[in-house]
């Protein structure tokens, strides 16, 4: 029984392992859970306060916190962060020689409408021990480093490096470094599925075309090309025969093309989510019940009720139904919401009226 509902953890790797195996398996279930939805970002104070000058000097909200609005990452933040991070206004208001009303118009009215804010009860903050890790470095980071320990594998946004060791952040721009990654990870996808879509011989003459493009332009050059193939089945089904059989010589340097351009973009792709994997606070060794629904949820494409959880959890981490619909309601107006009867979503809205110093 862990601190939220009757449930039970994963037996975890085996100690028998040599260690560099257990690495490997490490990174690869990190990489794995990482594909489940978008990918849980977790806001710290301190990243606030560098996005807030990149947004007064630049115009617009930084892309690690922009990239939002296009599902690839849902953002939270844990509410005694989000009251720290308004009471430290001033303070950065100060440093940055611009009024305090600026940067409370400016987190108020552009960033809170990204974040969803989770208030996480001390029981609940104790269950990972790489957050007590990161309290007895500095107890205000261990409002945060809780949050992101029980959505791990996730990004976690932060500048202090020192204090938030304990859950593998190691250089100041690393939780920025996994958001960019991410964000070329679904570039990768899209090429190796655009290349993928391409059959050789309708290709034609536009193979090296392609490539240029793609060199030039980007990724979208792919999509254009499999809008275009769909019209050369057609023209050269019209050919005469020695017309085809040049297409078909055509096609066959296309096709080393073709080949050459996947292997390129998935090397490619792999490279990006070897980067996001090193990047994100990595799962935990042994996943308890609760944070397996705190994940599930932060990575749910919809509100889940306790039987819809508890349908797709795994064995090893499946709580009974019944406990689990009494911590759901029980927490419902500070860890959850309940975006329909009996339906939850991971946090809750602020508003520019809600008062933040409650």
């Amino acid at each position: 029984m862990d601190s939220g509902f009757v449930g039970s953890t994963t037996a975890g790797y085996s100690a028998a392992l040599p260690r560099l195996d257990f690495d490997h398996l490490r990174t690869f279930r990190t990489i794995s859970e990482l594909k489940d939805g978008p990918i849980p970002a977790v806001l710290d104070t301190s990243c606030v306060r560098t996005g807030l000058h990149y947004q007064l000097v630049n115009g617009r909200l930084p892309t690690s916190v922009d990239v939002v609005r296009s599902g690839r990452t849902r953002m939270f933040m844990e509410l005694d962060t989000l009251h720290e991070t308004w009471k430290r206004l001033p303070r950065f208001a100060g440093q940055m020689d611009v009024p305090v009303a600026t940067l409370q118009r400016m987190f108020a009215n552009d960033w809170l409408p990204l974040l969803s804010i989770v208030s996480v009860p001390e029981a609940l903050r104790q269950i990972d021990e790489r957050a007590g890790a990161v309290r007895d470095l500095d107890p205000d980071d261990y409002p945060t480093a809780a949050l992101a320990a029980l959505l791990s594998p996730c990004i976690l946004l932060t500048r202090n490096h020192r204090h938030f060791h304990p859950l593998d952040v190691r250089i100041p721009s690393q939780g920025v470094d996994a958001v960019f990654a991410a964000i070329n990870v679904k570039v990768g996808e899209t090429q190796v599925q655009a290349i993928a879509l391409v059959p050789a011989a309708p290709v034609l003459a536009v193979g090296a075309t392609t490539k240029w493009a793609a060199e030039k332009v980007g990724p979208m050059a792919w999509l254009v090309l499999v809008l275009i193939v769909a019209g050369g089945v057609v023209l050269y089904q019209r050919q005469p025969p020695e017309r085809k059989e040049r297409i078909r010589h055509v096609a066959s340097e296309t096709g080393r093309l073709l080949l050459d351009e996947y292997t390129r973009a998935s090397n490619e792709l792999q490279q990006a989510q070897n980067q996001l994997g090193a990047c994100v606070v990595p799962g935990p060794e042994n996943r308890s019940a609760t944070s397996a629904v705190f994940r599930k949820l932060a990575v749910a494409g919809e509100s889940m009720s306790a039987q819809q959880l508890c349908d797709v959890l795994d064995d090893s981490v499946r709580p009974a139904v019944e406990p689990l619909r009494r911590f759901l309601h029980g927490n419902k107006t500070t860890v959850f919401r309940e975006a329909r009867r009996g339906g939850f979503v991971l946090g809750r809205q602020y508003g520019i009226t809600t008062p933040l110093q409650t």
